[in-house]
């Protein structure tokens, strides 16, 4: 009987283990990524949908690679940062901050026209800057023209009262549009999302720096421990192993801080 899989949105395409295999060797090895696909292999009957595959591989991975398992739902880690967007925030800040910045988090500013919450504030090499986050907490939600337009705005209004931005840009961890993108271009505005730029998005940046979020250990601690570390700072793996090291850490993590170490390497 053919496999087939059955999409998110309801399209069905035949079973792809070449997709698959390029998937998982984009975080563990040959030889285990061969493993956990004779795995789901062996679990596929039929018809099966794509979320099914993919808890099917999660599942396989967190036995055989558990660090190859953290790189592989990242996507999903990086949705339960939620539901709220301040956790998002602080974890761009890291991202700042790793590449040798100093940012401010919630910063209120007055505009010619209103006072504006600004999500990230820094400065770099090209000025004064801030960061509009836009976190969505589901897949299949693009980040658009709307916010393009809302962020740009900003920009426009902070500056005509002399706040001196040098430029701004829009984080999101989905997709952005077409538009959102032509229109960034166009004014000169920067984009950071899932897969843009091109070889250069979130996840490539997360990968680089090693920034992979606490929720990624979500299923291996309960969800109210990494919701208390995060209400403590406590935001990618790398804070982890820090207040591991500083004795801060009021959770047992034993079970997680080898896979938080290893992720570092």
């Amino acid at each position: 009987m053919e496999k087939v899989v059955v999409k998110r949105d309801g399209r069905i395409e035949s079973y792809d283990r070449q997709k698959i295999r390029s998937s998982l060797l984009k975080c563990t090895n040959p030889r285990i990524a061969e493993r956990v696909i004779c795995d789901l292999e062996g679990s596929i009957v039929g018809k099966v949908n794509s979320y099914e595959i993919h808890e099917n591989v999660k599942k396989s991975l967190w036995k055989r690679d558990p660090v190859g398992a953290v790189k592989y739902q990242l996507r999903e880690s990086m949705m339960k940062l939620g539901p709220a967007g301040y956790n998002f925030e602080d974890f761009y800040a890291r991202i700042i901050k790793e590449s040798g910045y100093e940012p401010l988090v919630r910063q209120r500013l007055s505009g010619r026209c209103v006072i504006h919450e600004l999500d990230v504030v820094y400065s770099d090499a090209r000025g004064k800057r801030f960061a509009e986050m836009k976190y969505h907490n589901q897949f299949g939600i693009y980040t658009g023209l709307k916010e393009a337009l809302y962020t740009y705005m900003r920009l426009l209004d902070l500056n005509e009262a002399n706040n001196g931005f040098a430029g701004a840009e829009l984080v999101s961890n989905t997709k952005v549009s077409d538009d959102a993108i032509d229109f960034a271009k166009c004014r000169k505005m920067g984009i950071i999302a899932w897969k843009y730029p091109p070889g250069n998005g979130l996840e490539v940046v997360i990968e680089r720096m090693k920034l992979y979020p606490v929720t990624s250990f979500e299923g291996l601690i309960g969800e109210w421990q990494v919701k208390k570390l995060m209400s403590e700072g406590v935001i990618t793996v790398k804070d982890v192993v820090q207040a591991h090291h500083e004795g801060k850490l009021e959770i047992d993590l034993s079970e997680v801080y080898q896979i938080a170490v290893d992720l570092l390497k």
